[in-house]
């Protein structure tokens, strides 16, 4: 088997979405006030700031990440000195068939790191949840149910040669079987809210000691929010830490700009303060599993978007609609070559957009001066992979935006 390191030295590099959040979180550093908590998608996927209350939690969670990507954008959270730190990683190394012993090994080296650079933050090392092959989903994790069972023993060592205490949520997850309980994932890895549930109240004593939680939703809208609502391009960033403003909440779908109604319906119903619309692109008519086509249908995006404006209107007629201008996209990149045909469109689609913004009467922004080059494109500078965006992308977003949320 594999060691940790040569499963990275194999792939070459991370994947592009490691280096839009790393460099996103070069934008936004951590302080001496911060709890911080480090991972993999498991740790992407929740929104700990809301989870807790408290703006100082800061998530840096990476989609696919294993021991030593953490390792190599480490010093972006140790550089700070946060307060805490709670570890959880380790699920993609064994997607790589990378044994146990290795990954231990690995993540011994990195809390070695960790207690060295940062003598006064109290680290938290969390277990390897189970996970669940009955979904057939995650074919590299096949055979590999063993391998977190060893590694939890091995974890647990490791965390107390350091001194770190061990948060055990394996048996919290696990079914009869050892495999994550069914009714907590949709895909056999990734939580689901009541996975979140679990997991907020297992480590609530070393984040927020006596903080209780109702049985409500675990991430609600009230009437002092302003709710970012788009595709991956808002969900991607940290838009509560970007804009310096806790009453910042992201809530993403698809890129599709065809469902966007629904989930302005969803979180309208909240009656938040503001509700920041970004249309994406849509359906490639010629194949479905395209999202951002540069077959897209002028007609279809404002259709979407008249539809959600009004949504929001019915359900929650206080709350003030911002609609921003589509975001270009680099066609230098052979995945989006098409959309270099596609410029005269897009402009029409934002001009259409625009439109639509004066008809009801609500607030537009238009981000292509800060966003696109001379020719109408998204910047080089700004994306790796054509479309999704890179740190110093997401501050000129930032910047475009703030002063019409700070109003």
């Amino acid at each position: 088997q594999d060691t940790a390191q040569e499963a990275q030295e194999i792939t070459h590099k991370y994947t592009d979405y490691y280096y839009q959040r790393k460099s996103l979180f070069a934008e936004m550093p951590v302080t001496s006030d911060d709890i911080v908590f480090f991972g993999n998608s498991l740790t992407n996927g929740g929104r700990w700031h809301e989870i807790f209350n408290n703006p100082n939690i800061k998530n840096r969670g990476i989609v696919g990440d294993i021991v030593q990507g953490l390792y190599d954008r480490a010093d972006l959270i140790l550089n700070g000195q946060p307060k805490k730190i709670f570890l959880l990683i380790g699920t993609n190394d064994i997607s790589h068939h990378v044994g146990a012993d290795s990954i231990a090994k690995a993540l011994d080296k990195l809390i070695t790191r960790i207690k060295k650079d940062c003598p006064n933050t109290q680290l938290y090392l969390q277990s390897l949840l189970p996970y669940n092959n009955d979904f057939k989903r995650y074919k590299n994790l096949f055979g590999e149910e063993m391998t977190v069972l060893q590694g939890n023993v091995l974890y647990e060592q490791v965390a107390r040669k350091h001194n770190v205490p061990w948060i055990n949520l394996f048996p919290w997850f696990a079914d009869r079987e050892c495999k994550l309980r069914k009714e907590l994932t949709n895909d056999g890895v990734h939580l689901k809210e009541d996975g979140y549930k679990i997991w907020r109240d297992e480590v609530a004593k070393y984040v927020a000691p006596g903080m209780t939680f109702t049985d409500g939703e675990l991430y609600p809208i009230d009437n002092d929010d302003i709710v970012m609502l788009g595709g991956t391009l808002v969900g991607y960033a940290e838009w509560h830490e970007l804009m310096d403003m806790p009453n910042v909440k992201t809530r993403s779908l698809g890129d599709v700009c065809d469902y966007i109604h629904a989930s302005a319906k969803k979180y309208a119903a909240g009656k938040p303060k503001k509700m920041v619309m970004l249309s994406s692109y849509n359906h490639d008519k010629n194949n479905k599993k395209v999202n951002v086509s540069a077959n897209f249908s002028v007609d279809t995006i404002v259709i979407s978007m008249e539809k959600a404006i009004k949504t929001v209107k019915e359900v929650s007629p206080e709350t003030e609609i911002i609609l921003q201008s589509i975001i270009p996209v680099n066609s230098s990149y052979e995945k989006y070559a098409q959309f270099k045909e596609a410029g005269k469109k897009l402009k029409k689609a934002n001009k259409e957009l625009k439109k639509l913004a004066k008809k009801y009467k609500v607030t537009w922004v238009d981000l292509t001066p800060a966003l696109a080059d001379e020719n109408g494109e998204l910047k080089a500078e700004f994306t790796n992979d054509g479309y999704h965006l890179m740190g110093k992308g997401y501050i000129a977003w930032r910047n475009a935006l703030k002063p019409v949320l700070a109003q």
